[in-house]
């Protein structure tokens, strides 16, 4: 049997375990069962083993008025999975709560919790949201393989990008990773983490919370009371006589102040930001209070990066744009490129999996310079791109020509109005 048909095998034997403990949980006349063979022990079970092995990354259960809708997340989009009617749903809540150590007697307020699984060889953490609603409460379960899936190698840098990273990962200094929500900043600080781990070095993270574990590095996951903050651990972890830091987000002007205190004294620290591209971090902790001086000093580089749709290589089908769609995407009429078609491969999306994009930004001394002198995040751009910066739009680019990805994902990376917004405004 090829990996594929096996594959295809274990999906039909789990979407059958869900069908059968559906129609268990909802039987007018509950029968009594051990434990381990609750169906809602077995539901709740399958669904994480299913989600696992279809790549996704949450699985969100929504009651509505007379079913419980069940989605997974892949590849960044929402796809129904599974519906059944609401009568079952009190004993599936009861069993998300209990393994995740949630109070189950608590139904009118938020909560938080975690949980495990093992799939495959595979250790997946589980981080459970549960939240109520007018039809009942809802959960979204995000699904994390608790050893870093990617290596350095494999995070799609160009050569010079790769090159340039490992020269700021070799030295003191802020290397910052920038982008928005779900762009997968805490996957590539892991494979940083991986790349720098020896046991020369003391390693030490504070997560909020931790998501992958990664081995030589001592881990801190903020507790969820919120009495103990990034600024606070950071400034007791300084006494731990580290080599490398990495804090998981700098969010206010404390946890600024104390990482770029770090750097400048003589630590590797690893930390994320919001901004749209590299440039725009710069302003950014300029808001947060550090001072042009302290920041020229500090940073080492900043990377910022997207997330996007591979087409799958099997089906696949080039088109060729014409002028008015080429002028919107700044490409030459005629340019071909390729659209999803969808196959039994790809399950009929037309897409496999996600790549990144990235822009790599490293701070020379022209840039330095032009921090010191309060330069806006224009001006660094253009020093960056004199210094050889690809933008994420031209490396998106490569990619679009390639037929790595279609125009709508190049569109969403730019900025770009795809072709259906276009007709709207």
């Amino acid at each position: 049997m090829t990996k594929e048909e096996h594959l295809k095998s274990e999906l039909k034997r789990l979407s059958e375990e869900e069908a059968d403990a559906v129609r268990r949980l909802t039987e007018p006349t509950p029968r009594h069962f051990a434990l381990e063979e609750a169906p809602a022990v077995l539901l709740t079970e399958a669904l994480l083993r299913h989600a696992s092995l279809l790549g996704a990354s949450d699985i969100h259960v929504s009651p509505g008025e007379e079913n419980v809708l069940v989605r997974f997340r892949i590849d960044g989009d929402l796809r129904d999975h599974l519906s059944f009617p609401k009568e079952g749903y009190p004993a599936v809540c009861a069993r998300l709560k209990i393994s995740s150590g949630m109070n189950v007697a608590e139904t009118h307020l938020p909560q938080d919790g975690r949980m495990g699984f093992s799939f495959y060889g595979k250790e997946y953490d589980v981080r459970l949201s549960s939240f109520p609603t007018i039809h009942g409460e809802t959960f979204v379960l995000r699904l994390l393989v608790r050893d870093c899936p990617f290596t350095f190698e494999r995070l799609g840098y160009r050569p010079s990008e790769q090159a340039a990273v490992k020269r700021m990962l070799a030295k003191p200094g802020l290397v910052l990773i920038t982008g928005p929500t779900g762009c997968g900043k805490s996957t590539t600080l892991a494979c940083f983490l991986l790349m720098l781990a020896t046991r020369s070095r003391h390693i030490v993270t504070i997560e909020d919370p931790v998501e992958y574990i990664v081995s030589g590095t001592d881990q801190l996951s903020l507790p969820t009371d919120g009495k103990l903050r990034f600024a606070d651990a950071l400034r007791s972890v300084l006494r731990q006589d580290p080599d490398i830091l990495m804090v998981g987000e700098i969010r206010d002007e404390e946890t600024a102040r104390t990482a770029v205190r770090a750097a400048i004294t003589g630590r590797l620290l690893l930390s994320t930001l919001h901004t749209s591209d590299t440039a725009a971090a710069i302003p950014r902790l300029r808001d947060l209070g550090i001072h042009d001086g302290f920041l020229a000093d500090a940073l080492s580089g900043v990377i910022a990066q997207r997330l996007v749709r591979r087409l799958c290589p099997h089906c696949r089908r080039p088109c060729m744009i014409d002028a008015k769609g080429a002028s919107r995407l700044g490409l030459p009429e005629g340019t071909t490129l390729f659209r999803a078609a969808g196959c039994e491969r790809c399950g009929g999306r037309g897409t496999v999996g996600r790549i990144a994009v990235h822009e790599v930004l490293e701070v020379s001394d022209r840039i330095r310079d032009g921090i010191r002198k309060g330069c806006s995040a224009s001006e660094l751009a253009f020093l960056a791109r004199e210094n050889g910066l690809k933008t994420l739009r031209e490396n998106a680019e490569t990619l679009l020509l390639s037929g790595e990805i279609d125009k709508t994902e190049y569109c969403r990376v730019c900025g770009i109005p795809t072709e259906e917004e276009h007709e709207q405004t």
